[in-house]
């Protein structure tokens, strides 16, 4: 088992234990700032930045099935990651699953906040053709509340989106406000206003990122990022790391106005903390909520490459705390419900759980430490605990999920897990190469095969099939956990990966427009 195959290392129980050496010694710390890929905060996840052209760390709305999002002047990983296999299709009947849990403990997912969804066969609610036909390089949707936002390149490369009422498909504006760019890459949704990233322009090194109201659609501010820029999207504010200009800077969400700024000589990175109620809503493939909870007291945690955490308010930029030799930019961390999570980098590979509220003064906790063949993946906020992956081998025959931190911690194997998602506060998803684990409290719930999603803290959504950027068919069914699931019908040609979801609607991007579904009442 992890942590175990030497037996002269001290022992470590998960959540009691403070570190043998609470700071990384020397040798594992790398030199200069380093600006690795982005650590999913949800699977992963999706934390850390929209780098220009790219994605907003810890967020990945829709999966790229040529690849995954990385920062420009990123240092790949050192150990090679497994390749995504693409998902197998179910043909005819319902989405296959194996249910293992008794009747007895099914009843203990039951949450009254959360109950079942009124599920019921696929509907389409509208079919929306835009008013100038766009191409395949780059389509998306988003939908947040009872809203969906719809985008699209056309041949002449300006982005034209609309946006649409989910319960009647009624368009509620349509517009190419955001202009043209070299590439588009990414789309977010917030209440007031709809994001736009666009890629790298290579003639200039830069990038746009564009902001439009979610109620008109008029362009409400914009802004060119560096090539090696970053922005990390909260509820209503955006984060941006300029390194050109070495500055931190707080943008008003629905205005883009600078609400404060600070000196960042040293190549920061960024960390959203998240909370609980970003568990319990839809969300993304791989955990990205797409309705962030927010809040007057949001917090964020600034790395700086000498390995000093600083905690700041998101809206002021004001230093709640600070701590030095804790992470460098580069290492994989999570900040979740009052707690930063540390992988150790080098060959030690402890994790390390931080307590915010008293970061200066309290020791860390060493939650886990790692075997010497062992490595520590996708670090993942799990209800009141972190979730882990500890891997040994190249093909994730070993792989064994881990939930510490506090009481109910546990350990499952689970074989080739590529990304984990929290469903609630006891519920985890680990997203595999051909199908879904449900997790319950450690104990596995059920088996599916293709990609599962979460709706709600006790809904979730299963595809018969991988997420990609092609035209095909995808059966769905939804589930409330500790209850047979409901199949809902085949969602029929669209372009799955650009799907997006509430609680009673689905909206996707077919061949040639968008289309909406109702799958819940």
């Amino acid at each position: 088992m992890a942590g175990q195959g030497d037996e002269t290392q001290p022992r470590f129980s998960p959540g009691v234990s403070e570190a043998a050496t609470p700071t990384p010694t020397p040798a594992t710390v790398p030199e200069g700032p380093v600006y690795a890929e982005p650590v999913d905060p949800w699977a992963t996840a999706e934390a850390a930045a929209i780098a220009a052209g790219g994605q907003p760390g810890g967020y990945q709305p829709h999966p790229d099935p040529q690849g995954t999002w990385t920062v420009p002047g990123a240092t790949e990983p050192t150990v090679e990651k497994r390749s995504r296999r693409r998902l197998a299709l179910i043909i005819g009947g319902a989405v296959a699953g194996v249910t293992v849990i008794a009747t007895a403990a099914a009843a203990f997912l039951l949450w009254p906040k959360f109950p079942a969804l009124d599920y019921h066969a696929l509907r389409e609610v509208k079919q929306i053709t835009p008013k100038i036909p766009f191409t395949s390089t780059f389509m998306d949707t988003e939908v947040y509340g009872e809203r969906a936002f719809f985008a699209g390149v056309t041949d002449t490369g300006t982005l034209h989106t609309l946006a649409a009422e989910t319960g009647s498909g009624d368009v509620l504006w349509e517009n190419d406000n955001a202009g043209t760019a070299y590439s588009w890459k990414a789309m977010y949704a917030r209440e007031k206003v709809l994001v736009l990233v666009s890629g790298v322009d290579p003639t200039t090194s830069r990038s746009r990122v564009v902001a439009l109201s979610s109620e008109d659609g008029r362009l409400v501010w914009d802004k060119q990022l560096g090539s090696s820029d970053e922005i990390h999207l909260a509820a209503d504010t955006v984060l941006w790391v300029d390194r050109e200009a070495k500055k931190l800077t707080g943008l008003g969400m629905s205005d883009g106005t600078v609400e404060w700024s600070v000196d960042d000589p040293d190549a920061t990175s960024v960390q959203l903390v998240t909370g609980i109620d970003d568990l319990t809503g839809p969300a993304g493939a791989t955990g990205r909520p797409f309705t962030p909870a927010g809040g007057d007291k949001q917090r964020f945690v600034q790395i700086d490459s000498d390995r000093t955490v600083t905690v700041r308010d998101v809206h002021t930029g004001d230093v709640l705390q600070k701590r030095a030799e804790v992470a460098s930019t580069g290492d994989k961390v999570a900040a979740h419900d009052g707690r930063l999570y540390v992988v150790e980098p080098g060959t030690t590979k402890r994790v390390f759980q931080y307590d915010l509220a008293r970061f200066a003064e309290t020791q860390p906790v060493t939650l886990y430490t790692a075997g010497d063949s062992e490595d520590v993946d996708q670090l993942t906020p799990c209800g009141k605990l972190v979730c882990f992956v500890v891997s040994t081998g190249y093909d994730g025959k070993a792989d064994v999920v881990r939930a510490a931190g506090g009481e109910g911690a546990w350990d499952k194997p689970v074989a080739g897990v590529e990304e984990l998602v929290a469903v609630g506060s006891n519920g985890l998803l680990a997203v595999g190469d051909e199908g879904t684990t449900l997790l319950v409290g450690g104990k596995e719930a059920w088996y599916r095969l293709g990609v599962t999603v979460r709706l709600d803290a006790r809904n979730v959504l299963t595809f018969s099939g991988g997420l990609t950027s092609s035209v095909d068919d995808r059966e769905l069914s939804g589930t409330h956990l500790g209850e047979e699931s409901v199949n809902l019908g085949v969602l029929a040609e669209v372009r799955s990966g650009t799907c997006s979801w509430n609680t009673s609607t689905i909206a996707c991007a077919n061949e040639k427009g968008y289309v909406l579904h109702s799958f819940a009442d």
